[in-house]
């Protein structure tokens, strides 16, 4: 049997970050992860000079988060975005549009009806009627705004952070500045102008050599290494903390821990608690991951007879294509693509299009996203390079309900002390906020 003061189970960002930081402040810990290496979905790949990033594609990090990478040790190999990524599209009728979050900005834009417009100016005007209990994206907007601002600006900006679905996504959860807002000020666009922080004090930023570089540096500076192909098949409660049942490369063993941090997706924490709390396991399997492409499209640069000087467009659902977006990484990052190329990183997928990889092949959905961005971006050439990544379980969605599992999670922990259950369906998909709980919660742990 082994003994270890904390066994983290899980060793992508949020595993290896905790990892990192309880070493800092020298507690012993062992991780455990079920595959034959570390990371998770940051996942890097380099194609023809490409460089591509089938996970996350770019970190919003404020001078915390810069300052972190820079004790890491990667401050060298930090990508500044060009002033290009503060540009912003959002399609509508097959045509880009030039859009800011900033709602005045948004009243000079053509993208929004003449009524919407007035609704958006008068919002501020318009008495609170909050709803009882969690409400949609889609029913918060509708009830502030109208359904046109629910359809066409928070459905794609949210398909472009969640691949969700505004009609099923806690307000409370994804945009929980806005209903704070409304309590507070009685309007959103009040708020927005009252919390000047909201809309800014992030750089984005990319690694050389894609954004793996962030989990291997910190899978690098561990001093216990992770183990791997370690399973976990069960959890019970034991003298002084709890024993953990593993398929250790293809043997049982068991470990002992007075903590055990899981970090694995819902679904996988959902197969390892049961045994402990059957209502929690039913919640957590609850959680959806929906199927998820990310399609990288290289170009010549003189396929394109109008230089996409911009992050990239989000698509609303309502335009039915085939896609959620893009991000034009060589605009942003030109060192992502060799010389006299472009780079396009293409968004498949998600709650509400996951059907669409049940309903064709691979091979037909990549030549129908690929004539669709053709036809709206006035592309003249074939790409030169194509690389499509599958995510079978992506992005957590923070549902309604979500607000639900956080409790049980809250009253599981307290019965059982020492058990703490992590992850980006908890601390929020950004990498920021793994980061900072990272912290957190390695400074609690060795308070106590």
């Amino acid at each position: 049997m082994n003994e270890q003061p904390v066994l983290i189970i899980g060793a992508g960002l949020s595993g290896l970050s905790i990892a990192y930081e309880l070493q800092r402040q020298q507690v012993p810990y062992l991780v455990l992860e079920a595959s034959d290496h570390a990371g998770g979905v940051m996942k890097s790949l380099h194609t023809d000079g490409f460089e591509l990033d089938a996970g996350a594609n770019t970190v919003a990090a404020s001078p915390e988060v810069l300052a972190f990478f820079k004790e890491l040790g990667l401050e060298g190999e930090i990508l500044q975005a060009t002033a290009a990524s503060k540009h912003r599209f959002l399609v509508r009728n097959n045509q880009l549009h030039g859009v800011s979050p900033h709602p005045l900005k948004i009243l000079s834009s053509p993208y929004l009806s003449g009524s919407s417009k007035w609704r958006l100016f008068t919002e501020r005007f318009r008495k609170p009627a909050p709803a009882n209990g969690e409400e949609t994206v889609t029913a918060f907007v509708t009830r502030r705004f109208n359904k046109e601002i629910a359809d066409y600006v928070f459905d794609p900006v949210l398909s472009g952070i969640y691949a969700g679905n505004p009609n099923a996504m806690s307000i409370g959860e994804v945009l929980p500045a806005l209903p704070r807002w409304e309590r507070e000020y009685g309007s959103i666009t009040k708020g927005l102008m009252k919390d000047k922080n909201a809309m800014g004090g992030r750089k984005i930023i990319s690694f050389k050599g894609g954004n793996q570089v962030l989990t291997n540096r910190l899978q690098q500076l561990l001093s216990t290494p992770v183990r791997f192909n370690c399973i976990v098949t069960g959890i019970c409660k034991a003298d002084g903390g709890y024993t953990v049942n593993v398929t250790d490369n293809g043997a049982s063993t068991t470990y002992t821990a007075a903590r055990v941090i899981f970090t694995t997706p819902a679904y996988v924490t959902a197969d390892t608690i049961g045994t402990l709390d059957q209502s929690l396991e039913s919640l957590l399997r609850q959680v959806a991951y929906p199927h998820m492409g990310v399609l990288h499209l290289g170009f010549d640069a003189t396929a394109l007879p109008q230089p996409l000087d911009g992050f990239g467009f989000l698509v609303p659902h309502a335009e039915n294509k085939h896609f959620l977006g893009a991000i034009c990484n060589s605009a942003i990052f030109p060192d992502k693509a060799p010389a006299g190329k472009i780079l396009f990183t293409v968004f498949l997928g998600g709650a509400r299009q996951e059907h669409l990889f049940r309903e064709m092949d691979t091979t037909t959905l990549q030549q129908r996203v690929i004539a669709e961005i053709t036809a709206l971006l006035g592309l003249t050439a074939a790409p030169v390079m194509q690389q499509l990544s599958e995510w079978k379980h992506a992005i957590p969605q923070l549902n309604v309900g979500h607000a639900k599992l956080r409790e049980a999670v809250r009253s599981f922990e307290e019965k059982y002390p020492g058990l703490i259950i992590s992850g980006n369906y908890v601390q929020g998909v950004a990498i920021p906020a793994l980061l900072q709980h990272a912290a957190t919660l390695a400074a609690s742990l060795k308070k106590n």
